[in-house]
């Protein structure tokens, strides 16, 4: 496929010179999309790509799908903003009852509304430790949290380490059995990394009764789509319960059906205390949510509000987001593509020489490559130069983690087979033409 990128590189440039680097990530490639469609997207120099971001897995149910742009434009004509802090609308009332009933707890649940997953997780790091009257949380190293100073608290990830925390979090392993911090092996280590926890952490530098919360991503996804073992969030909930911790699940990026199931916590059977949602809710519309016990949220009146929060039209798009991927099907889609496409992956492994790891749940897919399988030295270099060859051939994918070395996977959740076994021969074909580089 070869590349027009002349206008491309012109709105770059007006881009550098107008945009603070701030909002600016590193970028693999000269895309600039003009249009999108389904699991694809055309950019200003009419190339099309087959689209494995999914926009940060924000495009659960495809771009611009049809049934939600019909609902922003029903609700746009009938009302575009409603300060709700002032003044109730229904449809926002609507999207928050459809929440409580679809996400997991037969316990009272109430909803704070939200813009970004950031504003969402900032609710916990208010909320938690007023309701508890406790000031500690625990958070994972690696986790992403969000961009908020409480939401950078809570994460782990290096951008958010360049500012002050004004809440004290203790940073703790996840379960990274591929590159497992206590170089030990699952699941001879029983868990250890559960263990280090609660004998360690919550016995000295987060005493148990100064510890409000703990919270994590059920999938650890910024730092390269990490699944933890089966028994690992069941252990960590057994643990919280046991000390009056509250369990609180960041499904920003792993809700809505992006794992085979409507959320990702529910392949464990816990049922957390909060929960936060925002990116696919309502495929790009500018929401996020709070869903937690009652009592949490009513803990502090106006204690956590945004004038444009639960915006109605975004209400609307997030009602009809919700409402294609159960008439479609996407959440079972998920799963049995997300199978395809793993059962691909794990061929493609077995053909390179510098593919460490591969692992996933549904659509949320990591690729880990390595120098050596041996060592485990991250190819940090080569992923960057993969990512720019699968742009070249006609795929959109990104790098993440500690090491820049793995890639992620997150498409729509309408993605067909054809489209897998396109990107497989795409990326199988990258692969090689890296590794005949080296």
């Amino acid at each position: 496929m070869e590349q027009k990128v002349k206008r491309a590189l012109e709105v770059i440039e007006r881009e550098t010179a107008a945009l603070g680097s701030a909002a600016a990530f590193a970028r693999s490639y000269p895309l600039v999309a003009e249009e999108g469609k389904g699991s694809y997207i055309t950019d200003v120099d009419g190339n099309r790509y087959l689209d494995l971001g999914g926009g940060a897995a924000v495009t659960a149910i495809g771009h611009c799908h049809p049934e939600v742009i019909a609902s922003i434009r029903r609700q746009a004509d009938k009302l575009i903003h409603n300060c709700f802090s002032e003044t109730s609308n229904e449809v926002t009332v609507n999207l928050a009852e459809t929440l409580i009933k679809l996400t997991p707890g037969d316990f009272a649940k109430k909803i704070v509304f939200g813009l970004s997953g950031s504003d969402a997780n900032e609710c916990v790091a208010k909320l938690a430790p007023y309701y508890t009257k406790k000031s500690r949380f625990i958070s994972f190293i690696g986790a992403y949290h969000g961009q908020s100073l409480g939401a950078s608290a809570l994460s782990g990830y290096t951008p958010q380490s360049l500012f002050p925390s004004y809440i004290p979090v203790t940073k703790v392993p996840y379960a990274y059995c591929y590159r497992c911090p206590f170089k030990l092996t699952y699941p001879q280590c029983d868990l250890h990394c559960v263990k280090f926890i609660e004998d360690y952490i919550l016995q000295t530098i987060s005493p148990h009764e100064d510890t409000c919360a703990l919270i994590i991503e059920p999938i650890m996804s910024d730092f390269g789509n990490i699944v933890p073992p089966d028994d690992y969030i069941p252990e960590l909930k057994r643990m919280c319960a046991k000390y009056g911790i509250l369990f609180v699940v960041d499904e920003v990026k792993t809700g809505f059906g992006r794992t085979g199931k409507m959320f990702a916590i529910e392949h464990s059977g816990v049922v957390p205390d909060m929960m936060t949602m925002g990116k696919p809710i309502a495929s790009g519309m500018p929401l996020s949510a709070c869903v937690a016990k009652a009592e949490i949220l009513d803990s502090a009146v106006a204690g956590h509000l945004f004038t444009t929060g639960g915006n109605p039209v975004c209400c609307a798009a997030a009602l009809a987001t919700i409402d294609v991927i159960k008439k479609e099907k996407l959440v079972e889609n998920a799963a049995n593509i997300g199978d395809y496409f793993m059962q691909q992956l794990q061929e493609l492994k077995v053909r390179s020489k510098i593919v460490g790891d591969v692992r996933g749940k549904g659509m949320i897919l990591g690729i880990e490559f390595v120098k050596d399988r041996k060592t485990k030295e991250p190819a940090s270099t080569e992923t960057a130069k993969l990512c720019y060859r699968a742009w070249e051939k006609g795929i959109v994918i990104g790098y993440m983690g500690l090491y820049s070395n793995i890639i992620e996977i997150t498409p729509p959740l309408n993605l067909t087979k054809e489209d897998v076994d396109f990107a497989v021969k795409v990326l199988s074909e990258s692969i090689e033409d890296v590794e005949l580089s080296l």
